[in-house]
């Protein structure tokens, strides 16, 4: 019998996005700062892509997914270029810049990069309970209330996921992204 060809193209698409993040997360060297953060910045849209979110974190089918962000952008402005007319699934990617007092905006996020230079537990508060995927940098980020956080080891750039904190957020990460990580609570 052969596979569903709806269910051949959805698998072939999953398998063509597991490989662009492995080669992302296995060969690219995070040596200059602007490289680093256009790989983050790939990182950030494949997550908007691959992460699974209720359907009650959108007001509507056509809301747009909203990444939020919070604190110094070291992305330079840099990510709203590169997901300027980008989409998650149908739904259009809209990227905002906050600071750590903005509670209302910080809780109309999907996914929120915070900057090393804002302390995650405070945002990790203004979204708890609510399915925000909370992404950053900083020393053992998510192990301090994130969800993912990037990591640079042998100038390469990992990810350390908190996945407990992603099921209280009600968020599914894919266990191919699971398996690229290493798995942190």
């Amino acid at each position: 019998m052969e596979p569903h060809p709806i269910t051949s193209a959805a698998s072939q698409v999953r398998s063509r996005l597991r490989i662009a993040i492995a080669l992302l997360w296995l060969l690219i060297p995070a040596a200059h700062a602007e490289s680093e953060y256009n790989v983050k910045a790939a990182f950030l849209y494949n997550f908007t892509r691959l992460v699974k979110w209720p359907a009650t974190a959108f007001a509507t089918p056509q809301a747009p997914l909203v990444i939020g962000v919070v604190g110094r952008d070291p992305f330079s402005g840099g990510l709203n270029d590169i997901l300027r007319g980008q989409k998650a699934g149908a739904r259009p990617i809209e990227v905002k810049h906050l600071g750590t007092g903005d509670s209302a905006g910080l809780q109309n996020c999907h996914l929120i990069f915070v900057s090393s230079s804002v302390n995650v537990a405070e945002v990790a508060r203004v979204v708890q309970g609510r399915p925000v995927l909370v992404v950053g940098e900083s020393e053992n980020f998510a192990r301090t209330g994130g969800i993912i956080g990037f990591v640079v080891r042998e100038q390469k750039i990992r990810l350390e996921i908190n996945n407990d904190a992603a099921r209280q957020m009600r968020l599914g990460i894919p266990s191919d992204l699971l398996a690229m990580a290493k798995i942190v609570n």
